[in-house]
């Protein structure tokens, strides 16, 4: 999981950086640093958020069921 969001952390820091200046070149619009950080660790946020929930549900997967408490 550390390497998924590193993987994005990096993949986040060239397309919004890529991005912003795209939009300069073109548009001749210049976008801060004030909003490119927190776009960036919104987009790592919510990569953590789903690999979290990726990971859960394979852990879940391999669980067996405990059934030696239950009374017949």
């Amino acid at each position: 999981m550390k390497r998924t969001i590193l993987i994005t952390l990096i993949v986040a820091i060239v397309l919004v950086n890529l991005s912003a200046w795209l939009v300069e070149y073109f548009i001749g619009t210049r976008i801060g640093l004030a909003f490119r950080i927190p776009l960036i660790i919104g987009i790592v946020f919510i990569a953590t958020i789903f690999s979290g929930a990726a990971a859960l549900i394979n852990h879940a997967d391999t669980e067996r069921p405990n059934n030696e408490n239950e009374d017949a």
